[in-house]
Protein backbone atom coordinates (compact mmCIF):
# COMPACT_ATOMS: atom_id res chain seq x y z
CA UNK A 1 0.00 0.00 0.00
CA UNK A 2 1.34 3.65 -0.85
CA UNK A 3 3.23 4.86 2.51
CA UNK A 4 1.46 8.85 1.78
CA UNK A 5 -0.55 10.84 0.05
CA UNK A 6 0.93 11.78 -3.27
CA UNK A 7 0.83 15.25 -5.01
CA UNK A 8 2.66 14.91 -8.43
CA UNK A 9 4.23 17.45 -9.63
CA UNK A 10 1.76 17.77 -12.73
CA UNK A 11 -0.65 18.65 -10.17
CA UNK A 12 1.32 22.02 -9.18
CA UNK A 13 0.75 22.93 -12.84
CA UNK A 14 -3.06 23.90 -11.69
CA UNK A 15 -1.25 27.11 -9.55
CA UNK A 16 -2.31 30.19 -10.74
CA UNK A 17 1.10 31.43 -10.74
CA UNK A 18 2.25 28.39 -12.89
CA UNK A 19 -0.16 29.36 -15.71
CA UNK A 20 2.46 30.47 -17.88
CA UNK A 21 4.78 27.66 -17.42
CA UNK A 22 6.63 25.22 -19.81
CA UNK A 23 7.93 21.59 -19.35
CA UNK A 24 11.59 22.15 -21.10
CA UNK A 25 13.31 18.64 -20.65
CA UNK A 26 12.13 15.66 -18.45
CA UNK A 27 8.26 15.59 -18.83
CA UNK A 28 8.66 11.92 -18.43
CA UNK A 29 9.00 12.41 -15.06
CA UNK A 30 6.27 14.79 -14.09
CA UNK A 31 4.44 11.81 -12.28
CA UNK A 32 7.09 12.64 -9.45
CA UNK A 33 5.47 13.25 -6.00
CA UNK A 34 6.40 16.58 -4.58
CA UNK A 35 6.57 17.02 -0.90
CA UNK A 36 7.97 20.72 -0.29
CA UNK A 37 9.38 23.61 -2.00
CA UNK A 38 12.85 25.36 -1.53
CA UNK A 39 15.19 28.07 -3.77
CA UNK A 40 18.80 26.94 -5.10
CA UNK A 41 20.80 29.96 -5.38
CA UNK A 42 24.19 28.40 -4.00
CA UNK A 43 26.09 25.55 -5.93
CA UNK A 44 26.70 23.21 -2.77
CA UNK A 45 23.02 22.74 -2.71
CA UNK A 46 23.34 18.64 -2.78
CA UNK A 47 23.48 18.74 1.23
CA UNK A 48 20.46 20.40 1.95
CA UNK A 49 17.96 19.20 -0.28
CA UNK A 50 15.20 16.35 0.92
CA UNK A 51 13.17 13.34 -1.17
CA UNK A 52 10.43 15.05 -3.11
CA UNK A 53 11.89 18.40 -3.24
CA UNK A 54 10.88 21.01 -6.27
CA UNK A 55 13.27 23.79 -6.50
CA UNK A 56 13.44 27.16 -7.38
CA UNK A 57 15.99 28.55 -9.02
CA UNK A 58 17.89 31.75 -11.26
CA UNK A 59 20.68 29.49 -12.36
CA UNK A 60 23.03 32.97 -11.38
CA UNK A 61 25.31 30.36 -9.52
CA UNK A 62 25.63 28.49 -12.70
CA UNK A 63 24.87 31.27 -15.55
CA UNK A 64 29.13 31.21 -16.57
CA UNK A 65 29.67 27.10 -15.81
CA UNK A 66 26.18 25.22 -17.20
CA UNK A 67 28.33 22.11 -17.30
CA UNK A 68 28.38 22.54 -13.67
CA UNK A 69 24.82 22.52 -13.68
CA UNK A 70 24.88 19.66 -16.08
CA UNK A 71 26.43 17.72 -13.47
CA UNK A 72 24.48 18.60 -10.42
CA UNK A 73 21.39 17.15 -12.13
CA UNK A 74 22.03 13.27 -11.93
CA UNK A 75 23.27 14.42 -8.07
CA UNK A 76 19.83 15.95 -7.40
CA UNK A 77 18.02 13.05 -9.08
CA UNK A 78 19.77 10.76 -7.17
CA UNK A 79 18.36 12.26 -3.86
CA UNK A 80 15.33 12.29 -4.85
CA UNK A 81 14.68 15.92 -6.13
CA UNK A 82 11.41 15.93 -8.09
CA UNK A 83 12.33 18.29 -10.50
CA UNK A 84 13.73 22.13 -11.02
CA UNK A 85 11.81 25.15 -11.74
CA UNK A 86 13.98 27.80 -13.62
CA UNK A 87 13.50 31.50 -14.19
CA UNK A 88 15.09 32.38 -17.66
CA UNK A 89 15.63 35.52 -19.60
CA UNK A 90 17.37 36.91 -16.17
CA UNK A 91 20.88 35.37 -16.02
CA UNK A 92 20.49 32.58 -18.92
CA UNK A 93 18.67 33.02 -21.66
CA UNK A 94 17.83 29.37 -22.65
CA UNK A 95 18.70 25.73 -21.49
CA UNK A 96 21.72 23.99 -23.64
CA UNK A 97 21.17 21.45 -25.71
CA UNK A 98 23.11 19.41 -23.15
CA UNK A 99 20.98 19.74 -19.81
CA UNK A 100 18.01 18.74 -21.88
CA UNK A 101 19.62 15.86 -22.97
CA UNK A 102 20.47 14.77 -19.59
CA UNK A 103 16.99 15.74 -18.30
CA UNK A 104 15.61 14.05 -20.34
CA UNK A 105 17.71 10.55 -20.04
CA UNK A 106 16.90 10.88 -15.92
CA UNK A 107 13.40 11.65 -16.43
CA UNK A 108 13.85 15.00 -14.43
CA UNK A 109 11.28 17.70 -15.22
CA UNK A 110 13.31 20.64 -15.50
CA UNK A 111 10.14 23.86 -15.76
CA UNK A 112 10.31 27.11 -17.01
CA UNK A 113 8.33 29.26 -14.74
CA UNK A 114 7.16 32.82 -15.27
CA UNK A 115 10.30 35.47 -14.66
CA UNK A 116 7.68 38.44 -12.78
CA UNK A 117 6.49 35.69 -10.06
CA UNK A 118 8.14 36.09 -6.77
CA UNK A 119 9.45 32.56 -5.07
CA UNK A 120 7.64 34.00 -1.91
CA UNK A 121 4.61 33.70 -3.46
CA UNK A 122 5.01 30.96 -5.75
CA UNK A 123 6.62 28.56 -2.86
CA UNK A 124 3.41 29.73 -0.39
CA UNK A 125 1.12 28.68 -3.50
CA UNK A 126 2.63 25.46 -3.78
CA UNK A 127 2.53 25.11 -0.53
CA UNK A 128 -1.04 25.89 0.26
CA UNK A 129 -1.85 23.45 -2.99
CA UNK A 130 -0.13 19.97 -1.53
CA UNK A 131 -1.84 20.89 1.94
CA UNK A 132 -5.23 21.60 0.09
CA UNK A 133 -4.88 18.88 -1.71
CA UNK A 134 -4.01 16.36 0.68
CA UNK A 135 -7.20 17.58 2.69
CA UNK A 136 -9.53 16.89 -0.05
CA UNK A 137 -7.52 13.58 -0.34
CA UNK A 138 -8.23 12.54 3.43
CA UNK A 139 -11.87 14.04 3.16
CA UNK A 140 -12.52 11.80 0.27
CA UNK A 141 -10.89 8.38 2.16
CA UNK A 142 -12.80 9.69 5.73
CA UNK A 143 -16.73 9.91 3.52
CA UNK A 144 -15.43 6.42 1.67
CA UNK A 145 -15.06 4.92 4.61
CA UNK A 146 -17.57 6.13 6.46
CA UNK A 147 -19.58 4.74 3.83
CA UNK A 148 -18.29 1.15 4.53
CA UNK A 149 -18.60 1.03 7.85
CA UNK A 150 -21.93 2.24 7.34
CA UNK A 151 -22.44 -0.78 4.57
CA UNK A 152 -20.86 -3.31 7.33
CA UNK A 153 -23.06 -2.21 9.82
CA UNK A 154 -25.98 -2.73 7.78
CA UNK A 155 -24.57 -6.53 6.85
CA UNK A 156 -24.23 -5.38 3.07
CA UNK A 157 -21.51 -7.64 0.84
CA UNK A 158 -19.46 -7.19 -1.92
CA UNK A 159 -21.90 -5.98 -4.30
CA UNK A 160 -22.12 -2.69 -2.09
CA UNK A 161 -18.86 -2.17 -1.61
CA UNK A 162 -18.30 -2.76 -5.52
CA UNK A 163 -21.09 0.14 -6.47
CA UNK A 164 -19.23 2.92 -3.79
CA UNK A 165 -15.73 1.61 -5.42
CA UNK A 166 -17.20 2.57 -8.82
CA UNK A 167 -18.21 6.40 -8.06
CA UNK A 168 -14.49 6.92 -7.07
CA UNK A 169 -13.25 5.36 -10.00
CA UNK A 170 -16.06 5.45 -12.81
CA UNK A 171 -14.56 2.42 -14.40
CA UNK A 172 -15.56 -1.95 -14.31
CA UNK A 173 -14.82 -3.66 -11.33
CA UNK A 174 -14.69 -6.71 -9.79
CA UNK A 175 -14.04 -7.67 -5.96
CA UNK A 176 -13.18 -11.66 -5.48
CA UNK A 177 -13.86 -13.45 -2.13
CA UNK A 178 -10.59 -15.89 -1.60
CA UNK A 179 -12.63 -17.27 1.94
CA UNK A 180 -16.13 -18.10 1.00
CA UNK A 181 -15.02 -17.99 -3.08
CA UNK A 182 -17.59 -15.58 -4.24
CA UNK A 183 -16.73 -12.31 -6.30
CA UNK A 184 -18.74 -9.62 -7.94
CA UNK A 185 -18.43 -7.78 -11.07
CA UNK A 186 -19.58 -3.96 -11.10
CA UNK A 187 -20.11 -2.47 -14.62
CA UNK A 188 -22.61 -0.04 -16.22
CA UNK A 189 -22.33 -0.68 -19.64
CA UNK A 190 -23.82 -3.90 -21.22
CA UNK A 191 -21.05 -4.33 -23.75
CA UNK A 192 -18.16 -3.72 -21.41
CA UNK A 193 -19.83 -6.40 -18.87
CA UNK A 194 -19.67 -9.40 -21.72
CA UNK A 195 -16.32 -8.83 -22.46
CA UNK A 196 -15.41 -8.96 -19.15
CA UNK A 197 -17.25 -11.74 -17.88
CA UNK A 198 -15.58 -13.96 -20.46
CA UNK A 199 -11.96 -13.29 -18.85
CA UNK A 200 -13.31 -13.20 -15.08
CA UNK A 201 -12.51 -16.98 -14.61
CA UNK A 202 -8.92 -16.62 -15.72
CA UNK A 203 -8.46 -13.33 -13.65
CA UNK A 204 -9.51 -15.24 -10.69
CA UNK A 205 -7.38 -18.17 -11.46
CA UNK A 206 -3.93 -16.21 -12.13
CA UNK A 207 -4.87 -14.44 -8.75
CA UNK A 208 -5.07 -18.02 -6.70
CA UNK A 209 -1.90 -19.60 -8.65
CA UNK A 210 0.09 -16.36 -7.19
CA UNK A 211 2.65 -17.22 -5.51
CA UNK A 212 4.73 -13.86 -5.67
CA UNK A 213 6.16 -12.35 -2.18
CA UNK A 214 4.81 -8.94 -3.34
CA UNK A 215 1.18 -10.19 -3.49
CA UNK A 216 0.14 -7.43 -0.44
CA UNK A 217 1.23 -4.45 -3.30
CA UNK A 218 -0.99 -3.11 -5.82
CA UNK A 219 0.14 -4.45 -9.42
CA UNK A 220 -0.21 -3.68 -12.92
CA UNK A 221 -1.22 -5.81 -15.96
CA UNK A 222 -3.37 -5.48 -19.36
CA UNK A 223 -6.24 -7.27 -21.22
CA UNK A 224 -6.72 -7.11 -24.66
CA UNK A 225 -10.32 -6.60 -25.69
CA UNK A 226 -10.44 -5.75 -29.51
CA UNK A 227 -7.55 -5.20 -29.73
CA UNK A 228 -6.52 -2.52 -27.38
CA UNK A 229 -4.89 -3.17 -24.67
CA UNK A 230 -6.60 -2.01 -21.56
CA UNK A 231 -5.02 -1.56 -17.97
CA UNK A 232 -6.12 -3.84 -15.45
CA UNK A 233 -5.04 -2.90 -11.53
CA UNK A 234 -5.24 -5.50 -8.70
CA UNK A 235 -5.88 -4.04 -4.73
CA UNK A 236 -4.97 -6.27 -1.97
CA UNK A 237 -7.87 -7.34 0.12
CA UNK A 238 -5.92 -8.38 3.14
CA UNK A 239 -4.62 -8.34 6.95
CA UNK A 240 -2.50 -9.37 9.14
CA UNK A 241 -0.18 -11.46 6.39
CA UNK A 242 -3.45 -13.29 4.90
CA UNK A 243 -5.18 -12.46 1.69
CA UNK A 244 -8.81 -12.62 1.87
CA UNK A 245 -9.73 -11.58 -1.76
CA UNK A 246 -8.54 -8.32 -4.52
CA UNK A 247 -10.03 -5.26 -5.57
CA UNK A 248 -9.99 -5.63 -9.64
CA UNK A 249 -10.44 -2.77 -11.57
CA UNK A 250 -10.41 -2.26 -15.48
CA UNK A 251 -9.31 1.65 -16.23
CA UNK A 252 -11.39 1.52 -19.75
CA UNK A 253 -10.94 5.03 -19.72
CA UNK A 254 -7.38 5.72 -18.59
CA UNK A 255 -8.26 8.24 -16.01
CA UNK A 256 -7.67 6.44 -12.29
CA UNK A 257 -4.02 7.86 -11.08
CA UNK A 258 -2.57 7.78 -7.70
CA UNK A 259 -4.44 9.54 -5.57
CA UNK A 260 -7.74 7.47 -6.60
CA UNK A 261 -5.72 4.68 -5.99
CA UNK A 262 -4.50 5.70 -2.59
CA UNK A 263 -8.40 6.03 -1.72
CA UNK A 264 -9.52 2.85 -3.36
CA UNK A 265 -6.27 0.76 -0.93
CA UNK A 266 -7.61 2.54 1.74
CA UNK A 267 -11.27 1.41 1.21
CA UNK A 268 -9.65 -2.16 0.67
CA UNK A 269 -7.99 -2.11 4.16
CA UNK A 270 -11.51 -1.64 5.59
CA UNK A 271 -12.89 -3.77 3.69
CA UNK A 272 -10.03 -6.33 5.05
CA UNK A 273 -11.44 -5.72 8.44
CA UNK A 274 -14.91 -6.52 7.22
CA UNK A 275 -13.80 -10.18 5.70
CA UNK A 276 -11.71 -10.94 9.53
CA UNK A 277 -15.10 -10.06 10.94
CA UNK A 278 -17.13 -12.09 8.63
CA UNK A 279 -14.60 -14.84 9.37
CA UNK A 280 -15.24 -14.40 13.14
CA UNK A 281 -18.90 -15.31 12.97
CA UNK A 282 -18.59 -18.16 11.20
CA UNK A 283 -15.50 -19.16 13.59
CA UNK A 284 -18.59 -18.72 16.09
CA UNK A 285 -21.01 -20.27 14.21
CA UNK A 286 -18.63 -23.46 13.81
CA UNK A 287 -17.09 -23.44 17.82
CA UNK A 288 -21.45 -24.37 18.50
CA UNK A 289 -21.71 -26.94 15.26
CA UNK A 290 -18.52 -29.00 16.65
CA UNK A 291 -19.72 -28.60 20.42
CA UNK A 292 -23.53 -30.48 18.85
CA UNK A 293 -21.79 -32.53 16.93
CA UNK A 294 -19.31 -34.00 19.48
CA UNK A 295 -22.05 -34.49 21.49
CA UNK A 296 -24.10 -36.01 19.12
CA UNK A 297 -21.91 -38.61 17.87
CA UNK A 298 -20.73 -39.88 21.25
CA UNK A 299 -21.41 -43.42 22.44
CA UNK A 300 -22.66 -41.43 25.70
CA UNK A 301 -26.66 -41.51 25.65
CA UNK A 302 -26.28 -38.66 27.98
CA UNK A 303 -24.41 -36.60 25.54
CA UNK A 304 -26.83 -37.27 22.97
CA UNK A 305 -29.53 -36.45 25.32
CA UNK A 306 -27.35 -32.72 25.68
CA UNK A 307 -27.30 -32.70 21.74
CA UNK A 308 -31.38 -33.15 21.69
CA UNK A 309 -32.22 -29.93 23.31
CA UNK A 310 -30.41 -28.59 20.39
CA UNK A 311 -31.54 -30.82 17.29
CA UNK A 312 -33.93 -28.68 15.90
CA UNK A 313 -31.76 -25.51 16.04
CA UNK A 314 -29.38 -27.69 13.52
CA UNK A 315 -32.05 -29.01 11.87
CA UNK A 316 -31.37 -32.76 12.96
CA UNK A 317 -33.75 -34.86 12.08
CA UNK A 318 -33.86 -38.12 14.87
CA UNK A 319 -35.56 -40.31 12.60
CA UNK A 320 -33.62 -40.40 9.11
CA UNK A 321 -30.94 -42.23 8.17
CA UNK A 322 -27.28 -40.18 8.77
CA UNK A 323 -23.69 -41.35 7.87
CA UNK A 324 -20.62 -39.41 8.60
CA UNK A 325 -18.15 -38.51 6.72
CA UNK A 326 -14.13 -37.53 8.12
CA UNK A 327 -12.20 -35.07 6.15
CA UNK A 328 -8.58 -34.68 7.23
CA UNK A 329 -5.72 -33.05 5.42
CA UNK A 330 -2.46 -34.58 6.23
CA UNK A 331 -0.39 -31.71 8.18
CA UNK A 332 2.58 -33.50 8.24
CA UNK A 333 3.68 -33.39 4.58
CA UNK A 334 6.35 -31.54 4.24
CA UNK A 335 5.34 -30.97 0.99
CA UNK A 336 2.07 -29.14 2.45
CA UNK A 337 3.93 -27.21 5.10
CA UNK A 338 5.59 -25.87 1.63
CA UNK A 339 2.48 -25.46 -0.35
CA UNK A 340 0.50 -23.57 2.63
CA UNK A 341 3.43 -21.20 3.02
CA UNK A 342 3.40 -19.69 -0.59
CA UNK A 343 0.25 -19.39 -1.00
CA UNK A 344 -0.09 -15.57 0.52
CA UNK A 345 -0.24 -16.26 4.38
CA UNK A 346 -3.37 -18.72 4.14
CA UNK A 347 -4.04 -20.10 7.19
CA UNK A 348 -5.49 -23.74 7.49
CA UNK A 349 -8.68 -22.77 9.15
CA UNK A 350 -9.50 -20.47 6.29
CA UNK A 351 -8.73 -23.21 3.80
CA UNK A 352 -11.09 -25.32 6.13
CA UNK A 353 -13.89 -22.82 6.02
CA UNK A 354 -13.48 -21.95 2.31
CA UNK A 355 -14.15 -25.80 1.65
CA UNK A 356 -16.92 -25.88 4.04
CA UNK A 357 -18.80 -22.64 3.16
CA UNK A 358 -18.79 -23.91 -0.69
CA UNK A 359 -20.00 -27.33 0.38
CA UNK A 360 -23.06 -25.63 1.63
CA UNK A 361 -23.93 -23.77 -1.25
CA UNK A 362 -22.94 -25.95 -3.89
CA UNK A 363 -24.99 -29.61 -2.00
CA UNK A 364 -28.04 -29.54 -2.95
CA UNK A 365 -28.99 -31.78 0.76
CA UNK A 366 -28.99 -31.45 4.16
CA UNK A 367 -25.94 -31.85 5.93
CA UNK A 368 -24.23 -30.84 9.36
CA UNK A 369 -20.57 -29.97 9.67
CA UNK A 370 -17.98 -28.80 12.19
CA UNK A 371 -14.04 -28.22 11.71
CA UNK A 372 -11.53 -28.36 14.05
CA UNK A 373 -7.55 -28.43 13.92
CA UNK A 374 -6.75 -30.14 10.57
CA UNK A 375 -9.97 -32.14 10.22
CA UNK A 376 -13.84 -31.61 9.40
CA UNK A 377 -16.73 -33.70 9.94
CA UNK A 378 -19.67 -34.28 7.91
CA UNK A 379 -23.41 -35.50 9.09
CA UNK A 380 -25.61 -36.36 5.60
CA UNK A 381 -28.86 -36.79 6.05
CA UNK A 382 -31.16 -39.08 4.17
CA UNK A 383 -35.08 -39.14 4.18
CA UNK A 384 -36.40 -42.55 5.55
CA UNK A 385 -37.68 -43.64 2.06
CA UNK A 386 -34.48 -42.92 0.54
CA UNK A 387 -33.30 -46.34 -1.10
CA UNK A 388 -29.89 -47.57 0.05
CA UNK A 389 -28.95 -47.37 -3.96
CA UNK A 390 -29.59 -43.86 -3.30
CA UNK A 391 -27.90 -43.30 -0.28
CA UNK A 392 -24.83 -44.23 -1.92
CA UNK A 393 -24.82 -42.37 -5.05
CA UNK A 394 -25.55 -39.32 -2.72
CA UNK A 395 -22.55 -39.80 -0.54
CA UNK A 396 -20.46 -40.36 -3.17
CA UNK A 397 -21.43 -37.33 -5.16
CA UNK A 398 -20.91 -35.44 -1.53
CA UNK A 399 -17.33 -37.00 -1.34
CA UNK A 400 -16.89 -35.70 -5.12
CA UNK A 401 -17.66 -32.55 -4.32
CA UNK A 402 -15.55 -32.74 -1.26
CA UNK A 403 -12.34 -33.30 -3.54
CA UNK A 404 -13.43 -31.20 -6.25
CA UNK A 405 -13.16 -28.13 -3.76
CA UNK A 406 -10.53 -29.67 -2.26
CA UNK A 407 -8.55 -29.32 -5.71
CA UNK A 408 -9.66 -25.96 -6.17
CA UNK A 409 -8.01 -25.08 -2.58
CA UNK A 410 -4.51 -26.87 -3.85
CA UNK A 411 -4.94 -29.02 -0.73
CA UNK A 412 -6.71 -32.44 -2.78
CA UNK A 413 -3.34 -34.25 -2.97
CA UNK A 414 -2.92 -33.84 1.33
CA UNK A 415 -6.50 -34.85 2.08
CA UNK A 416 -8.13 -37.82 2.70
CA UNK A 417 -11.89 -38.78 3.12
CA UNK A 418 -13.48 -41.56 4.93
CA UNK A 419 -17.38 -42.87 4.54
CA UNK A 420 -18.90 -44.20 7.67
CA UNK A 421 -22.02 -46.76 7.20
CA UNK A 422 -25.40 -45.34 6.96
CA UNK A 423 -27.66 -45.91 10.38
CA UNK A 424 -31.33 -45.32 11.15
CA UNK A 425 -31.79 -42.77 14.12
CA UNK A 426 -29.21 -42.03 16.44
CA UNK A 427 -27.87 -44.63 18.14
CA UNK A 428 -24.95 -45.79 16.26
CA UNK A 429 -23.78 -42.23 14.81
CA UNK A 430 -20.69 -42.92 16.60
CA UNK A 431 -19.94 -46.00 15.17
CA UNK A 432 -20.22 -43.99 11.65
CA UNK A 433 -18.32 -41.62 13.02
CA UNK A 434 -15.48 -44.28 14.18
CA UNK A 435 -15.84 -46.16 11.20
CA UNK A 436 -14.99 -42.62 8.90
CA UNK A 437 -12.09 -41.78 10.99
CA UNK A 438 -10.54 -45.50 10.28
CA UNK A 439 -11.48 -45.17 6.89
CA UNK A 440 -8.67 -42.16 6.82
CA UNK A 441 -6.18 -43.86 9.25
CA UNK A 442 -6.01 -46.58 6.58
CA UNK A 443 -5.70 -43.68 3.47
CA UNK A 444 -3.08 -42.09 5.30
CA UNK A 445 -1.61 -45.53 6.58
CA UNK A 446 -1.00 -46.54 2.87
CA UNK A 447 2.16 -46.23 1.06
CA UNK A 448 0.24 -45.34 -2.29
CA UNK A 449 -1.48 -41.97 -1.28
CA UNK A 450 -3.17 -41.76 -4.83
CA UNK A 451 -6.19 -42.65 -3.02
CA UNK A 452 -7.94 -39.88 -1.19
CA UNK A 453 -11.82 -41.23 0.14
CA UNK A 454 -13.01 -44.66 0.62
CA UNK A 455 -16.23 -46.19 2.12
CA UNK A 456 -15.88 -48.50 5.43
CA UNK A 457 -17.60 -51.44 3.39
CA UNK A 458 -15.11 -51.33 1.30
CA UNK A 459 -12.07 -51.81 3.15
CA UNK A 460 -12.12 -55.29 3.64
CA UNK A 461 -10.02 -56.88 6.52
CA UNK A 462 -9.53 -54.00 7.52
CA UNK A 463 -12.44 -53.50 9.30
CA UNK A 464 -11.52 -55.18 12.22
CA UNK A 465 -9.05 -52.51 13.25
CA UNK A 466 -12.24 -50.20 13.53
CA UNK A 467 -14.17 -52.77 15.51
CA UNK A 468 -14.49 -50.73 19.02
CA UNK A 469 -14.61 -54.03 20.83
CA UNK A 470 -11.11 -55.82 19.20
CA UNK A 471 -9.16 -52.52 19.40
CA UNK A 472 -8.57 -52.84 22.74
CA UNK A 473 -6.91 -56.25 22.05
CA UNK A 474 -5.72 -55.40 18.99
CA UNK A 475 -3.16 -52.69 20.46
CA UNK A 476 -2.50 -55.09 23.41
CA UNK A 477 -1.22 -57.58 20.39
CA UNK A 478 0.94 -54.91 18.73
CA UNK A 479 2.63 -53.33 22.13
CA UNK A 480 3.34 -57.17 23.07
CA UNK A 481 5.35 -57.60 19.03
CA UNK A 482 6.82 -54.39 19.33
CA UNK A 483 7.27 -54.08 23.01
CA UNK A 484 11.10 -54.81 22.85
CA UNK A 485 11.83 -52.78 20.02
CA UNK A 486 9.86 -49.82 20.96
CA UNK A 487 11.54 -49.79 24.63
CA UNK A 488 15.12 -49.64 22.67
CA UNK A 489 14.07 -46.81 20.80
CA UNK A 490 13.34 -44.44 23.33
CA UNK A 491 15.55 -41.67 23.35
CA UNK A 492 16.69 -42.88 20.09
CA UNK A 493 14.38 -41.33 17.33
CA UNK A 494 12.87 -44.87 16.51
CA UNK A 495 15.99 -46.36 14.54
CA UNK A 496 15.41 -50.36 15.14
CA UNK A 497 11.22 -49.80 14.70
CA UNK A 498 11.69 -47.68 11.46
CA UNK A 499 14.46 -50.09 10.33
CA UNK A 500 12.16 -53.29 10.90
CA UNK A 501 9.05 -50.90 8.79
CA UNK A 502 11.79 -50.03 5.95
CA UNK A 503 12.46 -53.84 5.88
CA UNK A 504 9.22 -55.69 5.36
CA UNK A 505 8.28 -52.31 2.51
CA UNK A 506 11.55 -53.50 0.76
CA UNK A 507 11.27 -56.95 0.48
CA UNK A 508 14.31 -57.31 2.84
CA UNK A 509 16.55 -55.49 0.00
CA UNK A 510 19.28 -53.98 2.63
CA UNK A 511 20.90 -51.66 0.21
CA UNK A 512 17.34 -50.19 -1.04
CA UNK A 513 17.12 -49.47 2.98
CA UNK A 514 20.43 -47.64 3.08
CA UNK A 515 18.64 -45.52 0.86
CA UNK A 516 15.94 -45.26 2.07
CA UNK A 517 17.14 -44.34 5.60
CA UNK A 518 19.72 -42.54 4.59
CA UNK A 519 22.10 -44.81 6.35
CA UNK A 520 25.47 -46.11 5.53
CA UNK A 521 24.62 -50.32 4.48
CA UNK A 522 27.14 -51.06 7.11
CA UNK A 523 24.68 -49.66 9.49
CA UNK A 524 21.77 -50.91 8.16
CA UNK A 525 23.43 -54.39 8.50
CA UNK A 526 24.35 -53.89 11.79
CA UNK A 527 20.90 -53.04 13.32
CA UNK A 528 19.33 -55.84 11.34
CA UNK A 529 22.06 -58.50 12.90
CA UNK A 530 20.98 -56.64 16.30
CA UNK A 531 17.46 -57.07 15.97
CA UNK A 532 18.20 -61.06 15.32
CA UNK A 533 21.20 -61.33 17.94
CA UNK A 534 19.71 -59.21 20.67
CA UNK A 535 15.98 -58.95 20.35
CA UNK A 536 16.21 -62.70 18.88
CA UNK A 537 13.62 -61.37 15.72
CA UNK A 538 14.26 -63.50 12.85
CA UNK A 539 12.67 -60.93 10.16
CA UNK A 540 13.00 -63.78 7.42
CA UNK A 541 10.71 -66.53 9.43
CA UNK A 542 7.38 -65.79 7.66
CA UNK A 543 5.02 -66.34 10.51
CA UNK A 544 7.53 -63.42 12.78
CA UNK A 545 7.01 -61.45 9.47
CA UNK A 546 3.24 -61.60 9.07
CA UNK A 547 2.77 -60.71 12.99
CA UNK A 548 5.16 -57.95 13.18
CA UNK A 549 3.78 -56.31 10.10
CA UNK A 550 0.49 -56.57 11.31
CA UNK A 551 1.68 -55.45 14.67
CA UNK A 552 3.11 -52.09 12.78
CA UNK A 553 -0.01 -51.62 10.59
CA UNK A 554 -2.13 -51.67 13.71
CA UNK A 555 0.00 -49.20 15.30
CA UNK A 556 -0.28 -46.93 12.24
CA UNK A 557 -4.21 -47.01 12.50
CA UNK A 558 -5.12 -47.43 15.86
CA UNK A 559 -2.65 -44.72 17.53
Amino acid sequence: MQKNLKIRLQDILNVDLLAGAEVLAGSAGMDHEITSVNVMEVPDIIDWVRPGEFLLTTAYTFSNNMEAFNSLLPLLSERGVCGIGIKLKRYIDDLPESVRQTAEELKFPLIKIPIDVSYGDLMKRIFTYIIGAQTRLLEQINQINNKIKEIMLRHGGIEKFAELIHSVVQSPLLITDDIYRSHYLYCEDQDWCEKLESIIPLVISNGDNQNDLNWSETHSDTDSFDGCEVPRITIPIYFEEILYGNIVIWDINNKIGANELFVIESAASLIALHSVTQVTLSDRENVHRTNFLELLLSASSESQSKAMLDAEYFEYNTSAYHQCVVMRIDQGDMSFAQNITSRRGRELRLILLAIVNQLQRRYRSHFISASKGNEASFLLEYDQVTTEETRVKLARAFTRLLLEIARAEQVEPYTFVGIGQCYLGTEKLSASLHEAKQVVRVLQAKKDKSVHSAFFSDLGFQKLFGNPDLRDDLLAFSDEMLKSLIEYDNGRDGELLETVRVYFENSGNLRKMSEVLFTHYNTVIYRVNRIRDVFKIDLKDPETAFNLQLAIKIRDMLT
